[in-house]
C-alpha cells in the first residue's frame, strides 16, 4: 500500500519538530538522536506508535507505510552496531558526510539541540530552587 503525500500544512508542521531533519511531500527523515531515542525504547517494549505519539508526531498523519518502514530502519541501524545515522551523515560510497556544509549543517543542529536541552535544565533547577 503506497502512502499518500504530504499537505503543505504538513509538512510544515513536521519540519517544525526539533527530531525531523528533512521533510518532502513523501518522505520524513529523523534525526539520528530521535532514531537512538526510539531504538532505546522499542529495546524496553515499547511500540514505535506510541514513541511517536509521546514526542507529538501524530501517526495518522505518517501513516502505517513509513511508520513501518522507520521501524525496519531504526531495527536496522541498531543492530547493525554502527550506530545511527540521517541524512546528514549518510554517505553511500564512503560512510562518511556528503560534504562539509552537510558536516557544518549537522553540527550546527546538534549545537542548537544542545542549547534547548541546557535551557530545559535551567528551567528544572530554577523550579528545584523556587519550592
Amino acid at each position: 500500500m503506497a502512502h499518500s503525500e504530504f499537505t503543505a500544512e504538513e509538512i510544515e508542521l513536521l519540519q517544525a519538530h526539533p527530531y525531523i531533519i528533512e521533510v518532502t511531500p513523501s518522505k520524513v527523515c529523523l534525526s539520528r538522536e530521535f532514531k537512538e531515542i526510539i531504538w532505546n525504547r522499542m529495546q524496553q517494549g515499547q511500540d514505535i506508535h506510541h514513541i511517536l505519539e509521546e514526542f507529538n508526531i501524530s501517526c495518522e498523519m505518517l501513516g502505517e507505510t513509513r511508520i513501518a518502514g522507520m521501524k525496519q530502519m531504526i531495527r536496522k541501524e541498531g543492530k547493525s552496531g554502527n550506530g545511527f545515522c540521517d541524512v546528514h551523515t549518510m554517505d553511500y560510497q564512503s560512510n562518511g558526510f556528503k560534504s562539509q556544509e552537510k558536516e557544518i549543517e549537522l553540527l550546527k543542529q546538534q549545537l542548537k539541540y544542545k542549547e534547548q536541552e541546557i535551557e530545559f535544565l535551567k528551567k528544572i533547577v530554577s523550579l528545584g530552587q523556587e519550592e
